[in-house]
């Protein structure tokens, strides 16, 4: 048996279950029962400790975050503040300008940001926290290490061993706040549940009436199975100091300058740390166990769930992997980090834009990344649409099929498409309401689906990103418009014959240009100021009061011209900010608490809620903007007339206008017959629409115009089933191609027809799938129903 601290350094350097369980055997630990004491001195604790959450990446980030929040109060107490004290920074991003960055204006709200650091300052800070993958490529240990403020022996049972206690409550710059998120990372740590923990105090601010102030310390968790008379599993920790039956032992411990634990390039063990804590968690299961620092490994996913970390992580790759000097560590700095920088072109023109929504007097800010197409799988998955973020740490998700929702309509990019949404100003109440406590998923509340819709609503008004999704659909479509011209005439040839297939399809009279459909900008060379000189009505002069009728319960619009550029209230420097209040007739100003801000090519269109109105209300309105380039804000007054509510058919009332050439102002002008732009997709483009050999038909929404839809089809020319009938076709190919389109057009349509309240996404898959199945029976359909002879079927012939 070695010593306490020859034990500690084996247990460190040990990557598997089996090397952990043989050396605290041979020390004498493993098997002694009183050396285990109960995670949070609770017997039953599997019940709290079990249910954090149930993503691997998710639980590891919680550790990380962690190793965040030690670095932050270490610096807090070393410049002798008392973190629950009026004198703390108020906020994380405070905390890291005032204490990390030593800034001279910390209360300046682009200080303290990782986007805003320089390269060379987020590799420095990433040296001091560290996480370094060791062991087996299948299953790799992963060993987190920080120079934080670290516990001293007689503190972890009340720190990393506690739970439900409130050791982080009151302390505003740190995430962890509920005492247990910590342990959501056991339930990944292989078989036996291991995690080891080697801890020191910074010496500067320990207290010194501690016996063993200045001592290393070190445990290992583990899940012990029931045995008799217990129900569920329990969670202990090796605590053998002084044990006896009650199982309420000590740490081992052991006096040491410096321990060699910390990473050097694919050295997992090497560099002296003189402080801080030690997290390992032994053959940790996640998806993806290649190298940790590829495209596909465990840092571009933990840069999704932390796009904008408190401070940068140095990740290791020390597994057995090949590579040059110097490619074995990479800082993790998170995805809005990577994609500001955007070095290898990967985001469209224009992106990332901001803007801002308020809810319930809640401030959300939204990034939107928009990706070229193809180069999204590189950052993200399917799931990840929307992360709602507080603090840099993502805490809920929207798949991205948020993007093909009805009222939204971007489905050519909803898969290259993320928008970030910023929570960190939120107060703590809409964040019980709007997050779960694992810090996972949303909640389910009133408040959560406020929000969600006031984002949604967002999104589906945005200009910029409606010609996003259009510029993306246009590069797409190649076929020629007289292609579907001709289909057009043969389907109205088809469907006349059926006043079925007539009353439902025949909305028009002429099929326009798929290209055609385009977002008309009111400035199409527009180019915005960084601080603009001017913000006033549309079509008023500075400072000349707006005066227009509102309806009683409905959203009011009001529209800005400025030279500001588009991302002149996002932009994570020199942010603009506004304000909505409402002047009453003594001069007393009440703020709006729902309201929301689009700017986009020289145009801010402002909506807002107001409560508690009656018709024939006057109500004066303040609009305030301003940046911190200005001595005096832009002010501009509006007067509202409330008028009474009156009901509005939004389309589907069975005519179209004849087209016309006004394009209209900022907005999208479809078009036409509601028929689709249909193409041939050949095998070598299979990739692109997610094809194989047995798919026929998808499609997708290209446009909404209030209940009417438009949708482009796209045929797999190389189907199985088609291609043995080709085969056998003897000169007739071309027609039996045609009867195969308009075969899947026709089913395509009426499945659109009945789905006709699902989101787009939700109508491609129902079409995806149906036509899948029927695509080996439609062309022999076809041409054998014809054929029937009524004598065959017991039948007359009414003819």
């Amino acid at each position: 048996m070695g010593t306490d601290q020859e034990i500690c350094i084996d247990l460190v350097h040990a990557d598997h279950e089996k090397d952990v369980i043989r050396i605290l055997t041979e020390a004498g630990y493993w098997d002694a029962p009183n050396a285990w004491r109960d995670l949070g001195d609770m017997e039953n604790n599997f019940s709290t400790a079990g249910a954090q959450q149930s993503d691997p990446v998710a639980a590891l980030v919680e550790k990380l975050v962690n190793a965040a929040d030690a670095s932050l109060m270490n610096a807090c107490l070393s410049m002798g503040i008392d973190p629950e004290s009026s004198d703390a920074p108020p906020s994380v991003r405070h905390a890291v300008a005032q204490m990390i960055q030593k800034s001279a204006n910390p209360e300046n709200e682009t200080n303290g940001l990782i986007e805003n650091m320089t390269r060379q300052e987020r590799t420095e800070l990433a040296r001091k926290i560290t996480l370094a993958a060791t062991g087996a490529k299948g299953k790799p240990s992963l060993t987190i290490v920080d120079e934080g403020e670290g516990q001293s022996p007689d503190r972890v049972p009340h720190t990393f061993m506690s739970l439900n206690k409130s050791n982080k409550l009151r302390v505003p710059f740190v995430q962890g706040r509920f005492n247990m998120g910590g342990t959501g990372a056991l339930r990944f740590c292989g078989d036996k549940r291991l995690q080891l923990i080697v801890t020191k105090r910074n010496p500067k601010i320990a207290d010194q009436s501690e016996k063993h102030h200045d001592l290393w310390s070190f445990t290992v968790v583990r899940r012990e199975t029931p045995t008799t008379g217990e129900r569920n599993s329990v969670y202990r920790y090796l605590a053998p100091v002084g044990a006896d039956a009650k199982r309420k032992g000590g740490l081992l411990r052991f006096a040491a300058d410096t321990l060699p634990v910390k990473p050097d390039g694919n050295t997992a063990y090497s560099l002296p740390l003189e402080y801080g804590s030690l997290v390992k968690l032994y053959s940790y299961k996640f998806t993806g166990t290649s190298n940790i620092l590829m495209s596909d490994g465990l840092l571009r996913q933990v840069d999704v769930r932390l796009p904008s970390p408190a401070l940068p992580i140095m990740f290791h790759e020390c597994r057995d992997y090949a590579g040059k000097e110097g490619s074995f560590a990479n800082p993790s700095t998170g995805l809005s980090v990577r994609l500001s920088d955007n070095q290898a072109g990967n985001l469209a023109n224009g992106f990332p834009y901001d803007e801002i929504v308020t809810v319930d007097g809640q401030e959300f800010s939204i990034r939107y990344f928009g990706f070229k197409d193809g180069r999204a799988k590189t950052y993200l998955n399917k799931s990840e649409g929307v992360l709602f973020v507080v603090n840099g740490q993502t805490q809920g998700v929207l798949h991205s099929r948020f993007f093909t929702r009805r009222g939204v309509g971007l489905n050519y990019v909803s898969n290259s498409l993320m928008a970030r949404v910023d929570c960190s100003k939120i107060d703590q109440w809409a964040h019980e309401e709007l997050f779960m406590n694992t810090r996972e998923s949303l909640a389910d509340s009133e408040f959560r689906r406020k929000v969600e819709q006031a984002i949604q609503k967002k999104v589906g008004e945005n200009a910029a990103l409606k010609a996003f999704n259009h510029q993306r659909r246009t590069e797409k479509i190649k076929e020629k418009v007289q292609d579907d011209r001709t289909l057009e005439d043969v389907l109205k040839n088809v469907m006349k014959k059926s006043p079925t297939l007539s009353a439902l399809f025949l909305t028009g009279t002429r099929l326009s240009d798929p290209t055609s459909t385009a977002p008309v900008s009111s400035a199409p060379d527009f180019v915005g100021v960084e601080f603009p000189t001017y913000f006033r009505f549309r079509n008023k002069n500075s400072g000349e009061t707006l005066i227009r009728n509102a309806e009683q319960g409905r959203e009011i619009r009001m529209s800005f011209d400025t030279d500001a550029e588009n991302n002149y209230f996002g932009r994570s420097k020199e942010r603009a900010r506004y304000g909505v209040i409402i002047v009453g007739e003594d001069n007393s100003e009440t703020v709006v608490q729902d309201h929301s801000m689009n700017l986009h090519n020289g145009t801010a269109n402002l909506k807002l809620a107001l409560t508690d109105t009656d018709v024939g209300d006057k109500i004066r309105i303040k609009v305030i903007v301003t940046d911190t380039n200005r001595l005096e804000p832009f002010i501009n007054f509006a007067e509202i007339n409330i008028v009474p509510f009156v009901e509005r058919e939004t389309g589907g009332t069975g005519g179209r206008n004849p087209p016309s050439n006004n394009k209209g102002n900022d907005q999208l002008n479809p078009t036409g017959l509601a028929l689709p732009h249909v193409e041939w997709v050949a095998k070598d483009e299979w990739s692109v629409h997610e094809f194989d050999k047995h798919s026929a038909l998808k499609v997708i929404q290209s446009d909404q115009d209030g209940k009417n839809r438009s949708f482009d089809f796209y045929i797999n020319a190389d189907n199985v089933y088609l291609k043995k009938e080709l085969e056998r076709a003897k000169g007739s190919e071309d027609l039996l191609k045609e009867q195969f389109k308009i075969g899947l057009v026709l089913v395509g349509l009426a499945l659109i027809h009945e789905a006709s309240d699902d989101d787009g996404k939700e109508v491609s898959e129902k079409v995806e799938y149906a036509t899948r199945a029927m695509s080996m029976m439609l062309i022999p359909m076809i041409n054998s129903l014809g054929d029937l002879d009524p004598s065959e079927l017991g039948v007359s012939d009414a003819a």
